[in-house]
């Protein structure tokens, strides 16, 4: 295999910093970690394409939700704003519940938290979704088989 480089392009002045403010997402994935003693559900949105607004498309990566019964105010918030049902409000385990929230769509709320130099996009709060998808029912009479 060979790869060619293009050298004749303008330098890629870096990645746009996402603004301040409230986006559209959907919840794309997870990934359970540890941190210290800590077990964390670490959580990525995607910002939706299907809504006019900024930066459709991106990622906004490591939401980090802690285990633990004080830090569950956190995850109770975020199910709320995802639509979450009184049928879907008890879990076995923290992932069981990360696996439910992974497609929910919902809005955060950004800001940028400036730490030892770097800055950083993290979620300030969660709301419910203004563009609601409806799930598209699909009728025996539809497939093709």
């Amino acid at each position: 295999m060979t790869i060619k480089l293009n050298l004749n392009k303008k330098v890629d002045e870096g990645f746009e910093q996402l603004k301040p403010g409230t986006y559209e997402v959907t919840v794309v994935n997870f990934e359970p970690r540890i941190a210290g003693d800590k077990n964390i559900i670490s959580v990525d949105y995607e910002i939706r394409s299907d809504v006019d607004q900024e930066f459709k498309g991106r990622k906004i990566r490591k939401d980090d939700f802690f285990c633990t019964e004080n830090a569950l105010w956190k995850i109770e918030n975020a199910s709320i704003a995802a639509g979450f049902t009184e049928q879907e409000a008890e879990f076995e385990k923290y992932s069981d519940w990360a696996k439910r929230y992974v497609g929910k769509q919902l809005a955060v709320e950004i800001y940028i938290e400036d730490r030892n130099g770097f800055k950083n996009e993290r979620v300030k709060r969660y709301i419910p979704t203004a563009y609601p998808v409806a799930p598209t029912e699909v009728s025996e009479d539809d497939l093709p088989f």
